[in-house]
């Protein structure tokens, strides 16, 4: 493969590029192997006697590596107990892990070394990251369970959007912020974005949020590799924001709130769900945040008081005693359980072949992950499949399980109702 400079090119002209090299790699698994019949069931790629075998492309080392470790995690508990209580159609799930590094380039190698042998994806980390896979994804008829909740990739059929896109969360977000006295008609809020499909969706959301709330934004868009605020929370307060908020890292996070405190700009601090990590906590930032900041985000706290969370919570203590759980655990399992929905539709319908497992799964109108994730439709293509979100603050009392408590339970807004994103 031909190395491609990704910094040297626009964003369309990279997602063209590393698509058309992906392909070029790629042994287009489904054409080359093709489908057989085992035992009456149409097997494709990944799909033997006894397992079947799907790719997890996380970030375990870059700017996302909190993040990525733990959902990794949560999805391995998923596959214990989905291969403890027997697997799927008699065959166990295994993992084939790689980390990309939170590194475009890396994950398009990575892709074409095990896309010939897997029958799908349970984790691709990263907005530029899926984009840049799509060509590849859709030639390969891949169901691909993405940790990116971007608009933009709902067109794809073979995406799998795990709760609800970047846009509703910070909708249900400014709404919750205006409903609870926070902010007032009128304000102006400060949206401090990644530069790339994340950030653009974030701000989409604000874009649309404050329209109808009769608020105002005032945009600062930041590469994801810079990690200082203060340009663009001083910017904010020369504006007068009376609230910012964040699609971007935890770094970032850590930095504007670390800026705003030191300039006196005390105010609420809303982020999309891949903003926080509990470590954040433990830094001199951290009383700020559990003063000012909220997390919009659909899927259960680690540390909540309900059945599910304390089951994940102990498999996670008793799997990995050394690490260091956030709420990405119980995501991550959640990812799980719905890709195991979709495979036991596809084992009922006698097709595990790629194609039969991506048909399986649009067929799944009300996936239940046992309240880890709200509650998700995938029966209607293109459209979110679930407009709900908890609210959640950060608590030093949690420190050790996932920095995080409860604000306020699922919600949709009303204003998230009636939300179409614009075509991605």
């Amino acid at each position: 493969m031909t190395r491609i400079t990704t910094h040297a090119l626009p964003a369309a002209v990279l997602t063209l590029a590393l698509g058309l090299a992906v392909s070029g790699c790629s042994t287009k698994a489904n054409d080359a192997a093709g489908a057989k019949t085992e035992n009456g069931t149409k097997v494709g790629p990944g799909v033997t006697a006894d397992k079947i075998t799907l790719g997890v492309l996380t970030d375990q080392s870059g700017v996302f590596a909190a993040l990525g470790t733990t959902v990794t995690q949560g999805n391995q508990l998923a596959v214990d107990d989905i291969n403890a209580a027997g697997g799927i159609c008699g065959r166990k799930i295994v993992l084939q892990i790689k980390d990309t590094a939170y590194d475009v380039q890396k994950a398009v190698s990575q892709y074409a070394e095990i896309s010939p042998n897997i029958a799908g994806i349970l984790q691709v980390i990263g907005s530029p990251t899926t984009t840049a896979l799509l060509p590849s994804i859709k030639t390969d008829n891949m169901l691909t369970a993405t940790s990116t909740w971007a608009s933009s990739l709902l067109s794809s059929p073979n995406i799998q959007i795990s709760g609800a896109t970047y846009d509703i969360e910070m909708i249900n977000g400014i709404s919750y912020l205006l409903d609870e006295g926070l902010v007032r008609k009128g304000d102006k809020l400060g949206h401090i974005a990644f530069e790339g499909a994340y950030g653009d969706n974030g701000l989409e959301g604000t874009k649309y949020a404050v329209d109808k709330l009769g608020l105002t934004v005032v945009p600062q868009r930041v590469k994801a590799t810079e990690t200082d605020m203060t340009s663009a929370v001083q910017a904010l307060k020369q504006a007068g924001v009376r609230a910012i908020l964040l699609t971007a890292a935890p770094k970032q996070l850590a930095s504007a709130a670390g800026v705003a405190a030191s300039i006196g700009l005390d105010v609420p601090i809303l982020g999309n769900n891949p903003t926080y990590t509990p470590a954040l906590l433990s830094t001199s930032v951290g009383r700020v945040l559990e003063k000012n900041f909220y997390l919009s985000a659909s899927s259960l706290p680690l540390s909540a008081d309900h059945p599910v969370a304390k089951k994940v919570l102990a498999s996670y203590k008793a799997k990995y005693p050394k690490g260091s759980p956030n709420a990405g655990v119980t995501y991550g399992y959640g990812v799980g359980k719905i890709y195991e929905h979709t495979l036991k539709a596809a084992c009922a319908a006698k097709d595990l072949s790629r194609e039969g497992i991506t048909a399986a799964f649009h067929t799944l109108s009300d996936v239940d992950t046992e309240g880890v994730i709200s509650p998700l439709d995938y029966s209607k293509p293109g459209e979110i499949p679930s407009r709900q979100t908890y609210i959640l603050r950060p608590s030093m009392a949690n420190l050790a399980v996932d920095g995080l408590k409860v604000g306020k339970e699922l919600f949709e807004s009303p204003v998230a109702k009636d939300y179409s994103p614009s075509a991605g």
